[in-house]
């Protein structure tokens, strides 16, 4: 995906290799989430380092690994030995137009094996997950030297929240910045995907695709591509997100990155505060203050996590990290809002017409929510059709219902109040 406003004419655009919004897939029951540890071999939970940040960080292995860190204003830990090939930067390439083809050569991923990141790169997990029709995701970040990431502070600095409140906390990471997330089935990779953030307002992303042999990933056609995927237990179909999948999900008013914000990433991993490791490694200009705000509930289980908070909760903390950076002030889809901390009233969804109207399998309904009747209610219906074409949620890069999702939303709606408030 080529998220830029200026400076490219159109015509290169689709020469970009799209990356970022959720692929698909089918087949049996692979886990009913994104693990977000180790199903695709990045690991590093406890201290993976990061270029140029705090922490004595390990000295990584010919794995190209790097333990854990400790201290603090250490430098990070370097590399392990790779291969022959010529291994770049782990930064958006100089000619946007001209990625590297290889994904062991972009210095994102140790060279000796590209399932696992860099020694520079911190892998992370998130409380809500972006729902990805059963593949399990490992994520991680690296930062550039000197890079840190910002994050926003409604009270201190009010220009960081334009669009209200419920964006404190969220996280702006510096330019240089590259987000990398791999997609994986029964343990066997499919994709990997790197969002480069190239200059102040603009990120790019491409996608590479696995080989059959899990020994290297290669650039996926910026059109998109379908394929059926054998993981050696099942085949699953599996779909390579297009450019103008990724522009649509990861637009600049839902954060460009999704996924990293305090109430996302306030979670305990290994004993220790995730935001505590990584205020610990030296990533924050200023860390989120304490204490950190409130973590979003899972919220259904997934990856060995058990769902948890109050039905109300569970539907809102899946609303918000599967819809909330379309559905928002600013957003794509700006006319109602599903981040997590807007009162009801203020969504402007009970009770309110849909705007893209009914569905093609519930024709007489028009309406986003009904409180008390979910299957009156547009969100949920939508939620549970599997074509895109014929109405689905999300729109984009998923063929696949999700089961938990759809309940818990439906759980949420059946047990509100008639009245709108």
């Amino acid at each position: 995906m080529l998220h830029l406003k200026t400076g490219f004419a159109l015509g290169l655009v689709s020469l970009v290799v799209a990356c970022g919004s959720e692929p698909s897939s089918s087949g049996g029951a692979a886990g009913a989430g994104q693990s977000g540890a180790s199903t695709a071999g990045m690991t590093g939970t406890a201290g993976s380092a990061v270029s140029g940040a705090g922490g004595s960080a390990g000295t990584g292995s010919s794995s190209g690994g790097s333990s854990g860190a400790s201290g603090s204003g250490g430098s990070a830990g370097t590399g392990g030995g790779g291969g022959t090939a010529s291994v770049g930067k782990c930064a958006p390439p100089v000619d946007v137009f001209s990625p590297i083809t290889k994904l062991s050569e972009t210095g994102c991923v140790d060279p000796a094996n590209p399932s696992k990141p860099s020694a520079t790169a911190v892998s992370y997990e998130v409380n809500s997950p972006l729902w990805s029709d059963l593949a399990d995701k490992t994520r991680a970040f690296v930062l550039p030297a000197g890079g840190k990431i910002h994050v926003r502070n409604c009270t201190v600095t009010p220009t960081d929240c334009p669009n209200g409140a419920a964006d404190e906390g969220r996280w702006d990471f510096p330019v240089g910045a590259v987000m990398i997330k791999t997609f994986a089935f029964d343990s066997k990779l499919v994709e990997t995907r790197l969002f480069m953030h190239v200059d102040a307002t603009n990120w790019i992303g491409y996608s590479y695709q696995w080989d059959e042999a899990q020994k290297e990933a290669t650039l996926a056609s910026p059109d998109g591509a379908s394929v059926m995927f054998n993981t050696g237990t099942r085949t699953v179909s599996w779909h390579y997100p297009s450019q103008m999948d990724c522009m649509n999900c990861h637009n600049a008013a839902g954060g460009s990155t999704l996924g990293p914000e305090t109430a996302q990433m306030n979670r305990t991993l290994a004993a220790t505060n995730q935001i505590d490791r990584l205020a610990t490694l030296g990533v924050f200009e200023t860390p989120p203050a304490k204490p950190y705000k409130a973590a979003l509930v899972a919220p259904y289980a997934f990856g060995g996590m058990p769902a948890d908070g109050t039905t109300e909760q569970k539907a809102r903390s899946y609303l918000h990290g599967n819809c909330g950076f379309c559905h928002r002030p600013g957003g794509n889809y700006p006319n109602f809002d599903f981040r997590n901390d807007i009162a009801l009233k203020e969504m402007n969804i009970c009770n309110a017409d849909a705007k893209k109207g009914a569905i093609e399998n519930a024709p007489g309904k028009t309406k986003i929510l009904v409180p008390g009747k979910e299957t009156d209610s547009v969100l949920w219906l939508r939620m549970n059709e599997a074509d895109p074409l014929k109405g689905r949620m999300p729109q984009v890069g998923s063929f696949v219902v999700d089961p938990d999702a759809a309940k818990a939303v439906g759980d949420w709606i059946k047990a509100l109040p008639a009245a709108c408030p």
